[in-house]
Parts: C-alpha cells; sequence; structure tokens
C-alpha cells in the first residue's frame, strides 16, 4: 500500500491516491489485484501552546474515485460453446461497467440476446424483437430465471433506446450494470457450461458402455475358444 499527494490546484483541494494491491492465495491463482482511490485528507496531530506537530494523510471516509487497475475487468472463463461475438459483448459490457452503467446494461441486453438466438437455436423467421423471442422459448426457461430476464431486457432497453423526453436521463449505476451481467455469467454457467458438462458426462456413460459391451464379446470369444480346445 502507497499513498502520494496529486495535484491540490484544482478546484477539487487537497487530495490524496492510494495504490493497494493484493495477490490471490491460491498457488494455482497467484493473480494480482489492483486499485487505486482517491480521497480527501485528514489532520493527524496537534500543535498546541507546547508545540507538538501536525500531519495530513488520506481520508478513506472521504473516497472521490476509486478504480480497479488490475485486472482490468472481472470476466469469467467461459464455456468453449459460448461463440466468439457473444463473448466478445460479454466482455465489452465487464469493461464498460465501472464507466458506463447505461452502456453496460445496453451490452448485457444484447448479449442476452445473442445467447438466446444461440442456445435455442431460434429460427431466422422468428428473429427480430427480443421480446418476441424469448416468448418463442418462454416454456423452455426455469420460471425465476424468466422474471429475471425480463428485468435485464427491460433495463438493457433503457440504456439501449433514447426515450421520447430527450431531456430526462434515466441513469443505470455501475452495481445496477454488474448485476445484471451476473445474471448473463448465470446464464452461461446454467446453460452452457451445464449443457456441456451433460455432453462430456454422456460421453463417459457412453464409453463405459462400449468398454464393457467389448469385454463381453471377447469373453464370450475366449470361452468359445476354450470349448472348441477341449471338444478336440
Amino acid at each position: 500500500m502507497s499513498d502520494g499527494f496529486i495535484n491540490s490546484r484544482s478546484k477539487h483541494g487537497a487530495l490524496k491516491v492510494r495504490i493497494t494491491s493484493m495477490n490471490c492465495p491460491n498457488d494455482e491463482c497467484r493473480g494480482l489485484t489492483v486499485d487505486m482511490h482517491i480521497a480527501g485528507v485528514k489532520s493527524v496531530g496537534h500543535v498546541g501552546p507546547s508545540g507538538g506537530s501536525s500531519t495530513t494523510e488520506i481520508n478513506m471516509e472521504d473516497v472521490r474515485w476509486h478504480k480497479r487497475l488490475l485486472p482490468e475487468a472481472r470476466v469469467m472463463p467461459l464455456p468453449a460453446s459460448v461463440p466468439d461475438e457473444i463473448r466478445i459483448t460479454y466482455e465489452e459490457a465487464v469493461l464498460i461497467s465501472e464507466i458506463s452503467g447505461r452502456a453496460a446494461a445496453a451490452m448485457a441486453r444484447r448479449c442476452l440476446q445473442g445467447i438466446v438466438r444461440n442456445f435455442f437455436n431460434i429460427p431466422q423467421e422468428k428473429r427480430g424483437n427480443l421480446g418476441a423471442e424469448l416468448s418463442f422459448v418462454k416454456d423452455r426457461i426455469d420460471p425465476d430465471l424468466w422474471e429475471d430476464i425480463q428485468t435485464l431486457r427491460s433495463v438493457g432497453d433503457i440504456g439501449a433506446h433514447m426515450d421520447k423526453n430527450v431531456d430526462q436521463i434515466i441513469d443505470v449505476s455501475p452495481q445496477e450494470a454488474r448485476s445484471l451481467i451476473e445474471l448473463i455469467e448465470t446464464l452461461f454457467a446454467e446453460w452452457y457450461a451445464a449443457k456441456e458438462k451433460r455432453a462430456k458426462n454422456k460421453e463417459a456413460l457412453q464409453q463405459i458402455f462400449r468398454e464393457k459391451r467389448q469385454a463381453q464379446k471377447d469373453a464370450k470369444e475366449a470361452g468359445k475358444s476354450t470349448v472348441e480346445g477341449i471338444e478336440e
């Protein structure tokens, strides 16, 4: 952890910047996280009649700006079956979320539409409006998840479409955008990752079946050879 003064001649007055870093304790990860906080300052110590000194230090109760420097974004590893366009859109939503919640919400909505089209293989003639596409597969989506998806779509619409009253700004905070992104990550886990796992389990079961069937055939052939040897 290190602190330092920054330019104090701006309208923001005296400020300090604090850089903190930590590494993941998992030996398989050892990833590095670096955060930057810019905050006001506070006096420490006291100058009285008998002397003494006063210094200033960063006031973490008065943080004006915070930014994570490393890693650039909390991007989850995606299943291999996720198409590149969806992967890129998801990563862009995560990267922009700290800067613009509305932009991240719009990207999350776009990512949702790509996921629905790809995962459920929406026919070309049924593509167009996200609401209609979702209705087309509603009976294939868990009811609790369905409600959350509708919320993502609605909030994403706020970011994607300008309101009729252009003077009215409906904001989406970075925290709210993060909640939308976490739903996208849930879909990756519960749809794509789960599907891949089922496919791997199916292949493993089929391999077991093939090996047992072959062992059964080998045993029959061995038994037949033994009987023929006895007859001779």
